[in-house]
């Protein structure tokens, strides 16, 4: 009886609607090296109904508070959507977004880092398990942070060993770097660090300089020999191997200076993805720097070293 009547009582949970709206979303990376690309989408509020729908928004591009260039009419809607102002922006200047109508105004803002000097060293020893050394010196003026993209490129001849026979007199092989050696990051690197080719690292904060040199290490294969057998797979008869013979072999390793609030927005994804599947689950907010909105305007400069092995 006293179940009963206690059950009685008890209320059924109703969701309430807590005010949550949809938001636009807008995500600008500045380089020198290209015109400013601004991608806007709409993130969902609590219902399917609940979307961005933006007929018409003006668009505002500001160099040091100047306006610079303009873009009108444009619409954002849920889907993702590129917005284009034709200009390059410079070194060592702070670039403001701006949105707005007659009811929003969304805006975002970030100073564009000085250009990456020319490493100080560039080292690479031989072997299947090389290391290549990669020397920086920081600038103490601005609080970047680093990423890194090291691929290695073989091109020769790839022979057929069943009758001699040429199979292509240019053959690639491109392969990423073995491994990245930066032992005092403590996040969690597996789904972000993995061997896809166009990949970078995560990105290493600058106060690992305090304005002075640091050397990244990198493990690479540069192997002694210029003649490699390759295992061929073919669907009847005896195994086949191909003959590739390296011309050329060379490494290119992009280096990318990025502004702290790209670092920002990383490291507290990183803190999110890591935690899942723990019973420490503390969801962090991720970093944003718009106003009015969500998403990211951030920054980078960029640099390309080539080290020839073959020439």
């Amino acid at each position: 009886m006293i179940l009963l009547v206690m059950s009685g009582c008890v209320k059924e949970l109703v969701p309430e609607d807590n005010g949550y709206q949809p938001k636009v979303v807008l995500w600008a990376m500045l380089s020198s090296d290209s015109v400013v690309k601004v991608i806007t989408s709409g993130n969902r509020g609590l219902s399917d109904k609940d979307v961005v729908n933006i007929p018409a928004i003006d668009m505002f591009l500001y160099e040091n508070d100047i306006m610079i260039d303009k873009i009108y009419s444009q619409s954002i809607s849920s889907d993702t959507q590129s917005h284009y102002f034709d200009i390059k922006p410079k070194s060592d200047n702070t670039y403001t977004i701006k949105l707005f109508n007659q009811s929003i105004e969304i805006t975002g803002i970030v100073k564009l880092p000085q250009p990456l000097l020319v490493p100080e060293m560039i080292k690479l020893s031989q072997g299947e398990n090389a290391q290549l050394e990669y020397t920086l010196k920081d600038d103490i003026n601005f609080e970047d942070a680093y990423q890194f993209d090291v691929i290695i490129y073989q091109i020769g001849t790839l022979t057929d060993t069943s009758d001699n026979s040429v199979i292509d007199i240019n053959y690639k092989i491109i392969k990423k770097y073995d491994r990245y050696d930066e032992p005092t990051l403590n996040y969690n690197l597996l789904g972000l660090n993995n061997l896809a080719i166009t990949d970078f690292t995560f990105p290493v904060n600058d106060n690992l300089f305090n304005g002075k040199k640091k050397t990244f290490l990198f493990t690479v294969q540069n192997p002694v020999t210029d003649v490699f057998i390759i295992p061929r797979t073919i669907l009847s008869g005896p195994p086949v191997s191909d003959q590739f013979k390296c011309r050329r072999m060379f490494i290119v390793i992009k280096c990318r200076k990025i502004t702290p609030e790209y670092y920002k927005f990383l490291i507290s994804e990183n803190k999110n993805s890591s935690i899942f599947g723990t019973p420490y689950f503390n969801p962090t907010n991720v970093y944003t720097n718009i106003t009015g909105g969500l998403g990211l305007v951030s920054g980078m400069d960029e640099r390309h070293d080539t080290i020839w092995i073959r020439k």
